[in-house]
């Protein structure tokens, strides 16, 4: 029998605020931010597995992307990662780890039924 270790984190910029008493509020107090506390979380957990360090390259490839589903690629660094799938908009992340392998998807108003899996692959020791 294997034991498969999955964990999941979300972050959305379509957050639903209330009050304390539970009425509806305009003012969200940075839940987006709050948010990214999972995400860093999980990206930890793969720089520690994989040793990124901050000179490393990270490659993001992308599938289903927008509303024409194009595929595509992003260079970044472990810094920048957490908003390298980020949009000039609204969205949601949903950002997976399981079995030491991180991967992501992306809901927005041209991905409504979601992209396809963005992968990460760490270019150890390579410039983009």
């Amino acid at each position: 029998m294997t034991t498969t270790e999955k964990y999941t984190a979300s972050v959305t910029t379509d957050c639903l605020c209330e009050n304390e008493d539970g009425t509806p509020t305009s003012e969200c107090f940075d839940c987006y931010e709050w948010q990214k506390d999972g995400v860093f979380e999980l990206i930890g957990m793969w720089q520690t597995l994989n040793d990124i360090t901050e000179d490393d390259t990270i490659l993001i490839n992308g599938t289903g992307m927008g509303w024409a589903k194009q595929d595509g690629y992003k260079y970044t660094n472990i810094l920048e990662l957490h908003g390298a799938l980020a949009l000039d908009g609204d969205f949601k992340i949903e950002w997976y780890w399981e079995d030491g392998e991180l991967t992501a998807r992306r809901w927005s108003h041209d991905e409504p039924v979601g992209t396809g899996l963005f992968t990460f692959t760490v270019m150890k020791g390579e410039e983009d």
